[in-house]
């Protein structure tokens, strides 16, 4: 039987480095086409390296830059999914967030990246087929001390998601939202506050891994084509 993956073709934003470099290493030895979106070019051609021949294409950019999706819109002219993973993180309590540090978060995990869906979806509606995959944090319907700007942005994604689902669906296009609790990655790497050291040395449950997160994808895009699974949340065994 063959894996109804087999030869369609995925957009993976942030895919080079964590749930995004996971997720296109499972969808390429899966048989999908994988267009691998980051920002880190070295890393994007380490994930290729490490996929079958040929399944991988890096384009390396930042989303943040409009010539970047123009680029983008001239070299992706099919696309039957699209996780839309891209996004950073600075922990730390909310008043001694900077300005600047918000801003960036709500404009590379949200604005960016809806720009980005945008772009696809219009290629997704011309094909009356096509399932977008957002990527949010189990963060987009709790806040937590210390990611409260996080949480924020990540609440606004959600509601793009249903919105996204509400549009899309009469021309064939499913939407997925998958909300993983703690993920073992380096996006915590720039929030260097001691409290968050603190947080994650008292923490008594391991988090989830990259792989496991990208279980998640698997199992959303294998759906059979009368399925839609709206909201998928993952978290760590014992993290209540």
């Amino acid at each position: 039987m063959t894996d109804s993956l087999h030869e369609k073709i995925a957009v993976v934003s942030g895919a080079s480095a964590g749930i995004g470099f996971a997720v296109a290493k499972k969808l390429a030895a899966a048989g999908t086409h994988v267009v691998a979106l980051g920002r880190n070019p070295e890393a994007l051609e380490a994930l290729k390296a490490q996929c079958p021949l040929g399944r991988v294409q890096p384009i390396a950019g930042d989303l943040n830059d409009p010539r970047y999706l123009s680029e983008l819109d001239v070299a992706i002219d099919r696309v039957d999914y699209f996780v839309n993973n891209a996004g950073i993180l600075t922990y730390a309590p909310l008043m001694e967030l900077t300005d600047q540090q918000i801003e960036d978060m709500f404009v590379t995990n949200v604005l960016s990246s809806i720009k980005l869906t945008r772009l696809l979806a219009k290629k997704m509606i011309r094909q009356k087929a096509g399932h977008i995959l957002f990527m949010t944090s189990t963060g987009a319907r709790s806040v937590f001390k210390l990611a409260i700007g996080y949480c924020a942005t990540k609440h606004a994604l959600a509601a793009f998601a249903n919105g996204f689902r509400l549009e899309l669906q009469s021309d064939g296009i499913k939407v997925t939202e998958i909300a993983p609790g703690m993920v073992d990655t380096n996006i915590r790497a720039n929030s260097p506050h001691p409290a968050v050291a603190a947080a994650m040395q008292a923490r008594k449950f391991s988090p989830i891994t990259p792989d496991e997160v990208a279980e998640s994808v698997l199992f959303a895009v294998r759906a059979t084509p009368n399925l839609c699974p709206d909201f998928i949340e993952i978290r760590p065994h014992g993290a209540y």
